[in-house]
């Protein structure tokens, strides 16, 4: 678990040496067709039982959620997600996930989702606006090219990660980590439906901080989204 703190990108580690705090969201699902235990969610609770570990590693983590795989629920936990960014709430820990609009806090939205035919980790680079499953979701949801972000936005429209996951990957490689890749496609099913939604809220965060910013203050990018696709334990080790 503290090789979260080494693989973090060095525009994070350069955004705490100048005072601000790096802090992490970080989601998973629960099963789905064909996939009876997510490996997503053992991770999660892992996670969870190490908490005040990877504290103590500087690892900052303000809430972990196992997300039912469904679009509802993820556009229900996203957008809870996000609203709370500029709020004083607490979480059901009793964690203060405040987010402090007048610092330079930074935040990793950090989302976890299974390949279940994955042989490597996938750092996805992008998300579509595209909803178009090939399976039903829990629910029993399943549409066929709608627009994700709502019938104003172009359909099929790519989002990408403001993180340089070039840099990523290659420290995780020299780390020992060759099972890892970038991916360009995500899917179209509730992974991409998560990341798509993540992203675009995270650039109306990073949009509202810019416009609050003092011209004098140097503008950081408050708020970044990733999606990692993981492999099944079977494949790559959960130790690993």
């Amino acid at each position: 678990m503290a090789t979260m703190e080494s693989t973090k990108p060095t525009e994070q580690r350069e955004d705490e040496r100048n005072g601000s705090r790096c802090s992490f969201v970080i989601t998973g699902f629960g099963p789905f067709a064909g996939v009876p235990n997510n490996p997503t969610s053992t991770l999660i609770s892992c996670l969870r039982n190490n908490k005040a570990q990877l504290l103590e590693d500087g690892v900052h983590i303000r809430e972990t959620h196992i997300l039912d795989t469904s679009a509802e629920a993820a556009k229900f936990e996203i957008q809870g997600i996000y609203s709370r960014l500029c709020s004083d709430k607490l979480n059901k820990d009793g964690d203060d996930k405040s987010y402090d609009c007048s610092t330079n806090d930074v935040i990793v939205m950090l989302h976890l989702g299974v390949n279940y035919r994955g042989k490597k980790m996938q750092l996805e680079q992008c998300a579509y606006n595209d909803a178009t499953f090939r399976v039903p979701d829990n629910n029993g949801y399943q549409p066929q090219q709608i627009c994700i972000l709502g019938n104003s936005s172009t359909f099929g429209q790519c989002l990408r990660t403001t993180l340089d996951l070039n840099e990523i990957c290659t420290e995780l490689q020299q780390q020992g980590q060759s099972a890892c890749c970038i991916s360009q496609d995500p899917g179209r099913f509730v992974c991409n439906y998560t990341y798509c939604l993540s992203l675009d809220q995270c650039q109306s965060v990073n949009d509202s901080l810019e416009k609050n910013m003092q011209q004098s203050t140097k503008q950081l990018v408050g708020c970044h989204s990733l999606f990692l696709h993981v492999t099944p334990f079977a494949e790559i080790p959960e130790d690993n």
